[in-house]
């Protein structure tokens, strides 16, 4: 697989605001001749915004720059890509595409407004996790459904970002320039550490747990929370923050590493990380008062809940992205 006649002039020309008319015209038409060229756009946007480096473009030997650009976006040229998570990649590129050619003026006219910094945005599909590294090295994993936004001046003295849904950081020390985290409710200053922030629509507030290092937390007025230490987890709903022991932080950050850990969680809660990890819709027709400990790796949602109806009694029928699940009996533990 491997894309064909990239205009690395005319792209060139477009990031450095001196592109005419036909070199425009053709990066349009290059993007409309395969679903896999907003992918690598998204990609040569990505790394020219990150670097800021605008040094003259030249074409690379085609098949180590495919490969090494697969390497980079989590894909192996020795496996079969799934077809519905290759799908899911090119969407989220095409999203990143189009958010970031609007900042730099290929939206709209091909205009560039004057003074704006551009954004870029990365975005994690429904289903899907994904990872990037920043100019500083520091590496950021994005959950299912989760959104990651810094300006394109980004740099080791500017270490600032927005995000939202959950991410987990490992941040690259530097006393002298703190990185600091804006989500919707709370900031979060970082000193060289890895830590998790959770704020989806299930915790109904925001938790930050330290694995290592040291952080503070603020709320968005800047009024200052409390400081954490490893193995602490703050929880800031409603205005209002408390400090607590983190129980199990391998089953709180196992996602990154490609599994799933449930350690006695009710049923609703279970349902909706599996939402999360599969990418789908999960109905419940009636209430069941269980827990559940067991671990995902590479299972399928159907192996999931066979595991589930071996435990509990429920019937359950997959319908694409539909769920529907339904208990055969009343039972009590």
């Amino acid at each position: 697989m491997e894309s064909l006649n990239t205009p690395w002039s005319a792209i060139s020309a477009r990031l450095k605001s001196e592109a005419n008319d036909e070199q425009l015209l053709q990066i349009k038409e290059w993007l409309d001749l395969s679903p896999e060229n907003p992918m690598i756009l998204s990609e040569i946007i990505n790394t020219w915004s990150l670097t800021r480096h605008k040094t003259q473009f030249y074409e690379p030997d085609k098949s180590i720059n495919w490969e090494k650009l697969m390497k980079r976006i989590g894909h192996s040229t020795s496996k079969k890509i799934n077809i519905n998570t290759y799908y899911r990649w090119i969407a989220a590129a095409s999203i990143l595409v189009l958010v970031f050619l609007a900042g730099i003026g290929l939206g709209d006219g091909f205009f560039r407004r004057p003074g704006i910094i551009p954004l870029v945005r990365i975005v994690a599909p429904e289903g899907n996790k994904t990872q990037i590294v920043l100019p500083d090295n520091t590496h950021v994993w994005l959950n299912s459904g989760s959104e990651l936004q810094y300006p394109g001046n980004f740099s080791a003295q500017n270490r600032q970002v927005t995000m939202k849904g959950e991410c987990f950081f490992v941040v690259t020390k530097d006393p002298d320039h703190p990185f600091v985290v804006e989500g919707t409710k709370i900031r979060v200053k970082v000193y060289g550490t890895q830590f998790n922030m959770n704020e989806d629509r299930f915790t109904k507030g925001t938790e930050v747990t330290l694995i290592s290092g040291k952080v503070e937390v603020y709320n968005r007025d800047n009024k200052f929370l409390s400081k954490l230490n490893p193995g602490e987890q703050l929880v800031y709903n409603n205005g209002l923050s408390q400090v607590q022991k983190t129980q199990n932080p391998e089953a709180l950050t196992s996602w990154i590493n490609n599994m799933l850990i449930f350690n006695n969680q009710p049923f609703k809660e279970v349902i909706y990380y599996l939402e999360k990890w599969y990418g789908v819709k999960i109905t419940l027709n009636g209430t069941l008062d269980f827990n559940y400990t067991f671990k995902i790796k590479t299972e399928s949602l159907r192996e999931v809940l066979e595991l589930i109806s071996f435990i509990t009694p429920i019937d359950y029928q997959i319908e694409g992205e539909k769920v529907n699940i339904k208990y055969r009996q009343n039972m009590k533990k």
